[in-house]
């Protein structure tokens, strides 16, 4: 995410300028002494922040090794067994995702 934010620094989003006149506004780092200052302006996640983050919740997990533990640990007879479903789920939340984001992207420039 931070350097998500330097890119919108770089590209000029009003919200990530530091705007302290040292080095034009271009340091994401100025936010401390803006906010010190009392004068932080709200920011808005870019599309690629929001991009990242959902990808991040939704989790595309290959092999599920704390599920594969726990059933193990409680005496399942198989204890991989979840891992084809898992993989589907997780793929299906990760489809989503990204056809969510490019949704949201498209409708976003509209």
């Amino acid at each position: 995410m931070e350097e998500l934010a330097k890119l919108e620094a770089e590209r000029g989003t009003a919200g990530y300028l530091a705007g302290d006149g040292k080095d034009g506004g271009k340091t994401p780092g100025a936010f401390a002494s803006m906010e010190q200052e009392g004068r932080m302006r709200e920011r808005v996640a870019s599309n690629e922040m929001c991009t990242f983050l959902i990808l991040n919740i939704s989790s595309l997990q290959l092999i599920p090794v704390n599920m594969i533990a726990y059933r193990s640990q409680y005496g399942s007879v198989n204890p991989a067994g979840i891992i084809a479903p898992a993989i589907v789920a997780t793929f299906v939340s990760t489809a989503v995702a990204v056809v969510y984001c490019k949704v949201k992207d498209r409708s976003r420039r509209t």
